[in-house]
């Protein structure tokens, strides 16, 4: 009993809620500054942050809120003393696992952006570009999806197990890269579209397979001799995955280029973290007496086989 219970946290604390990527345009222009705050309508649930501006400021008029384009929208006007040039916007509430709020600040000639998280839960109106700053974000938002994004790390270990070689696991993960990279930034531009429930149970299926082919440990069969060509296959699937992902984190219009560049290139950086980490752990396993491969990749192929399956009956129900 003991046993199922922790199984039953860890499988509840992978579905974790986390919410959506909100929005605050603030447009100040000719002495008016108006305010759209755009909350994901699937955060209904989530506890609304609240945002503090200047102390000279208040609200002037009435709240305006409508459902629309799957968001929840707030419209207001704001007024201040002296305007909210060089003033600084604090947004409380946001908790580690949010994605954030990505505020854009726009006056007559100039806009300036920012990703705000718990982390970083405010910026300085002062109309200077950051976009240094947005592709540091979203390259922190690509590392940090990869690395709790256990059924795609789930299908990078099975990899790991089944490279022969340092040389096969680099043009391996190489073949996944290119792949999912494609299908990231097709999904997200809208040049392909897979229906996100398929695409997640697929994902959950190509984990069992590699779990599979470790199990049985048949060098003589497709994966073992072009590990190269199923993970660009499977990883076709992934990039649907992290453009599903990003999509509800959400892109700035006016930047999509850069974030998503930003985004990908966190995902690789996350992806070769894990690697290190595992082929370092390995390495240190083999020094113990006890050790034995063939049995360490096979209780690995099972406890990684086993999850996916949970996931794929999970995703399956949901069709």
């Amino acid at each position: 009993m003991k046993y199922i219970t922790i199984l039953f946290l860890l499988i509840s604390s992978l579905y974790a809620h986390k919410s959506g990527l909100s929005y605050l345009n603030i447009v100040e222009k000719n002495n008016h500054i108006d305010i759209t705050y755009k909350k994901p309508l699937n955060d209904l649930l989530v506890k609304d942050v609240k945002f503090e501006f200047d102390s000279s400021c208040y609200v002037d008029g009435a709240i305006f809120e409508k459902i629309s384009n799957g968001f929840i929208t707030k419209k207001f006007n704001l007024k201040c003393k002296n305007g909210l040039k060089n003033t600084k916007l604090w947004v409380n509430g946001l908790v580690r696992s949010d994605k954030g709020v990505m505020v854009i600040y726009e006056t007559t000639n100039t806009k300036q952006k920012a990703l705000l998280r718990s982390t970083t839960p405010y910026m300085e109106l002062n109309y200077k570009s950051s976009s240094f700053e947005l592709f540091l974000e979203y390259v922190k938002l690509g590392i940090e999806h990869i690395l709790g994004g256990y059924d795609h790390l789930s299908f990078v270990m099975g990899l790991i197990l089944i490279a022969s070689s340092r040389r096969k696991l680099l043009i391996a993960v190489t073949s996944f890269t290119l792949a999912h990279s494609i299908t990231l930034i097709s999904g997200m531009l809208g040049l392909i579209g897979v229906a996100v429930s398929f695409v997640e149970a697929m994902i959950a299926l190509s984990i069992i397979f590699l779990a599979r082919e470790i199990v049985l440990n048949n060098k003589t069969t497709l994966t073992y001799n072009h590990l190269e060509i199923i993970t660009f296959i499977f990883g076709l699937l992934h990039g649907f995955g992290f453009a599903t992902s990003l999509k509800d984190i959400g892109l700035p219009q006016d930047a999509i280029g850069l974030s998503l560049f930003s985004f990908n290139v966190g995902i690789e950086l996350g992806q070769l973290i894990f690697i290190f980490i595992t082929l370092f752990s390995i390495y240190f396993l083999k020094k113990l007496p006890i050790y034995n491969e063939i049995k360490f990749k096979k209780i690995v192929a099972y406890f990684i086989g086993g999850l996916s399956s949970y996931w794929l009956i999970d995703r399956v129900l949901i069709f």
